[in-house]
């Protein structure tokens, strides 16, 4: 029942998503950009883990951008069997395809403490503080055992007030989307 729920809340949400403009996405990402950063935790960070964006998901190449200008070590995930574990972040030009076609650092260097803060993707997420993901598990996994602040990140209309949750779902500290920080 949950699964089925939460299938179709996820065929309804990346249809709407994938419906977006290039122009939408830059301007809504600024906007969560800008929001993102001036949350307190965010500026005290020292590693904010960010994921690497894939179709129409939140873009995060230009918040990686200003972590790094604001002295902030960044890392991303690479997903390791069943799993996901974060590495240093090198470069744009340091990336190649790995698992589903997601973008990961060539040069593996494990990251040694936890970081900060984990900028969390989603398809969709609720006033509940749960998302829904892909499916497979990798985020919920790791934030189960990880101390970081968790940070979702989405836009407006992939909020939706409360979502079917399974037992292993984890959920945020904090939401930002283009219009608002959600507690």
């Amino acid at each position: 029942m949950v699964a089925q729920a939460k299938k179709t809340i996820r065929e309804k949400i990346l249809k709407q998503r994938d419906a977006l403009s290039e122009d939408d996405h830059t301007a809504m990402g600024k906007s969560i950009e800008k929001k993102l950063f001036s949350i307190e935790r965010v500026k005290e960070a020292k590693v904010i883990a960010f994921y690497l964006h894939k179709g129409s998901e939140v873009h995060t190449e230009n918040m990686i951008k200003k972590a790094l200008k604001l002295g902030k070590q960044v890392v991303v995930p690479v997903t390791v069997d069943r799993h996901i574990e974060f590495y240093k972040f090198i470069s744009f030009e340091d990336l190649q395809k790995g698992k589903y076609d997601i973008l990961e650092p060539k040069t593996k260097i494990k990251l040694t403490d936890n970081p900060d803060i984990i900028v969390v993707p989603g398809i969709t997420f609720g006033l509940c503080m749960h998302r829904i993901g892909y499916g497979k598990g990798y985020y919920d996994q790791y934030l189960g055992t990880s101390p970081g602040y968790r940070i979702g990140i989405c836009y407006d209309f992939q909020l939706i007030e409360k979502l079917p949750k399974h037992e292993n779902d984890q959920r945020m500290d904090l939401i930002v989307t283009e219009k608002r920080i959600i507690i």
